[in-house]
């Protein structure tokens, strides 16, 4: 009797070790899953470079994660404007399938168009920018003005989109390697800063695919700090993302890590 209680217990014990080591290594399995940095979304317009007025096109932007379709994006729109003007419409897309989002637009008087898809999908935010030709616009419709405009600014640390008030400052241009640095930028909106906005940092080294997000808090009005260590050496790149109701913007710009 006594040799079975014992061997009741060494089994009972053995199963008990059995599940705890069981649960740790699904516990280790969840926090690498949690760990992953998960792969930016990928954002291309279909729409094509030429077009015809007073036909009815559809401005199309297809969704990718990787190599899979996103068919879940939390809202897809276009914003449309012609060159030298400054009225804008803003065009909610459908998802269609594959990936692809939808709407139909009209364009009526010939020139050169802006298109900006935004998107957001999977705690993510893209919005990529097209130029489209509709007709045989006249030379010197303003839109060779505006892309030098834009070549002007191209280098400077504070950006803007064509035609947009949201101004994104980044800082600092260097940082340390291994030493803890403060990122900073500081976002305006029609010359006031931007308060309570949804600021977040994307980072990663040159020519590597891994990508970190961080979320930036505001410290003080229109001033939104987040701190980060670079591991390494070299150039890194950081794009600011700034989200506020209808407010889409990005700025990137590159930090040299000694």
């Amino acid at each position: 009797m006594k040799g079975e209680t014992k061997l009741k217990k060494y089994i009972v014990s053995m199963l008990t070790l059995l599940l705890i080591l069981a649960g740790c290594g699904s516990n280790n399995e969840d926090s690498s899953q949690a760990g992953e940095v998960p792969e930016i979304i990928e954002v291309t317009i279909l729409t094509p470079d030429s077009l015809n007025p007073n036909e009815e096109v559809s401005l199309e932007a297809k969704v990718t994660q990787g190599d899979e379709n996103v068919e879940d994006a939390t809202e897809v729109k276009f914003e449309v404007w012609k060159s030298g003007e400054d009225e804008r419409e803003m065009l909610e897309a459908q998802h269609q399938s594959d990936g692809v989002y939808a709407v139909s637009k009209t364009f009526e008087s010939e020139g050169v168009y802006t298109i900006v898809a935004h998107v957001t999908a999977r705690d993510m935010h893209n919005m990529p920018k097209k130029e489209v030709t509709v007709g045989n616009p006249e030379a010197g419709d303003g839109h060779h003005e505006d892309e030098g405009q834009r070549g002007e600014s191209d280098g400077e640390n504070s950006h803007h989109h064509a035609h947009s008030e949201v101004v994104i400052e980044l800082e600092p241009g260097e940082a340390e390697a291994n030493q803890e640095a403060t990122l900073t930028a500081k976002v305006e909106n029609e010359g006031e800063p931007l308060t309570e906005g949804v600021i977040r940092f994307e980072i990663w080294k040159e020519n590597e695919e891994k990508h970190v997000y961080i979320e930036a808090a505001e410290t003080a009005q229109g001033e939104y700090q987040a701190s980060y260590t670079f591991t390494a050496p070299g150039t890194y790149n950081v794009q600011v993302h700034v989200n506020k109701g209808e407010i889409h913007e990005h700025i990137q710009q590159t930090i040299k890590v000694k």
